[in-house]
């Protein structure tokens, strides 16, 4: 009965240990995971490599089991690729996070000192920014982002006139 009781007590500490991990722990950490999701996306590639490899080593006299079976495989390692792939985003943007928390946190504890001069401040936090700015750029080279543009009233009129002849 005392085991029941020690078992809550465990679980308890052990995530409040997790929720006092610092946000460079946890920057650490997911710095580690987006590694891990680097390999999981090559080994991924690699395997969908070695399934059309497959594919088009089918001949004529191949039969519909051997095409089968090549797509298959070609169709379960794309399937893994996607999960790396989808795996490997999530943990940079949760990096990205991280390091913004903890650039925020420099910033905050800069701030405190009020003697510092502003060329002081600048030089502490020129090493805490490098990480964050690393962080950006990897998420920046994974993520294409389209920006909106504002449809100009005046091409909407040439639009519509244009429409108006056609008719």
């Amino acid at each position: 009965m005392s085991t029941l009781r020690v078992l809550p007590a465990a679980l308890a500490l052990s995530l409040g240990l997790v929720a006092c991990q610092s946000a460079a722990q946890k920057a650490d950490t997911d710095e580690v995971k987006v590694g891990q999701g680097v390999e999981a996306v090559c080994a991924a590639q690699a395997d969908v490599d070695d399934a059309v490899v497959r594919v088009n080593a089918l001949t004529p006299q191949s039969s519909v089991a051997d095409a089968q079976e090549a797509g298959d495989k070609l169709k379960v390692a794309l399937s893994a690729l996607n999960k790396a792939e989808d795996q490997l985003e999530r943990a940079e943007v949760k990096e990205y996070r991280d390091q913004v928390e903890t650039f925020r946190s420099a910033v905050d504890e800069v701030s405190r000192n009020k003697d510092l001069t502003l060329a002081e401040a600048a030089e502490q936090l020129k090493d805490k920014a490098a990480p964050l700015i690393a962080a950006r750029e990897q998420l920046a080279s994974t993520t294409v982002c389209i920006d909106a543009v504002d449809a100009d009233p005046a091409d909407d009129s040439d639009a519509n006139s244009e429409d108006q002849t056609k008719s």
